[in-house]
């Protein structure tokens, strides 16, 4: 049985499910997604002492979670980089406090369409998980992934432009936004009226976890290079409509999901 614990994550690796409940590797973790970090890097980085960190590091390395390779120029200092998606995480510190016997009866009212309906059903799962400690947006990213997938083959073209245009049309089709191209250096997507924010309550947060999964899918097929996502301006952080700027990466993941859950 797992011991409690105030903050646990859930991530996939290709052998299966893994749930971290150790601060230390949360962190190790939550550093390599953001890049690939040498040794000495993560020990500054994490103010561990060098037996600590390896013990760490070899625990997440042995469990598929992250991977190391020789630097070509010092063949004695190692690259650590992670392997993993991070899908779920429950802490006692992610609170809405969202009444949402109220949130769900005002909005309902006001329901013109069946995407509407189906939206505000999103919210509410979200809210009422975020009510109890559970964010579930690494999942809904995901999700967005495999959306984005699918959605590129409809969209695709080799032209930057002519693919957020598709995007637009694609999107317009289905109700669930208005796409609209800011810039392509750096490559900036505005979204009015995107189904998982209309109607949204300001939480301080963004909310658009699917349309930003649905990015990174869609333009590192069309880059051939992975891309990062960021949610720059959204509806949830009191804005008057989300965007998000996306950037060419030089990193792959790739996740075949088998295997049982393994506490870590």
């Amino acid at each position: 049985m797992a011991k409690t614990s105030d903050y646990v994550q859930l991530y996939m690796t290709p052998e299966g499910p893994k749930i971290i409940e150790s601060a230390t590797k949360t962190k190790i973790l939550s550093l390599l997604e953001e890049k690939d970090l040498y040794f000495d890097e993560i020990l500054t980085k994490t103010g561990k002492s060098k037996p600590t960190l390896s013990n760490h590091l070899k625990v997440l390395e042995d469990r598929g979670l992250i991977g190391s390779k020789s630097d070509p120029y010092d063949k004695r200092k190692k690259l650590f980089y992670i392997k993993a998606k991070q899908y779920v995480e429950l802490s006692t510190d992610i609170k809405l406090n969202i009444n949402l016997k109220n949130y769900f009866k005002n909005c309902f009212t006001q329901l013109d369409n069946p995407v509407d309906f189906y939206a505000l059903s999103l919210r509410s799962i979200r809210f009422f998980l975020s009510n109890n400690g559970i964010d579930i947006d690494p999942l809904l990213v995901n999700i967005g992934n495999f959306m984005g997938e699918s959605m590129y083959e409809q969209v695709q073209s080799p032209q930057t432009k002519k693919l957020i245009e598709n995007m637009a049309v694609f999107l317009d089709k289905f109700e669930a936004g208005h796409v609209t191209l800011i810039s392509e250096d750096p490559l900036t997507i505005r979204i009015d009226d995107n189904f998982e924010c209309k109607d949204m309550v300001n939480t301080g947060n963004p909310n658009c976890a699917i349309a930003k999964g649905s990015f990174e899918s869609i333009f590192s097929i069309h880059f051939q290079s992975e891309v990062s996502v960021e949610e720059i301006k959204c509806v949830a952080k009191g804005d008057k409509y989300c965007s998000f700027v996306i950037k060419k990466l030089d990193k792959k993941i790739n996740l075949p999901v088998k295997g049982s859950i393994e506490f870590i």
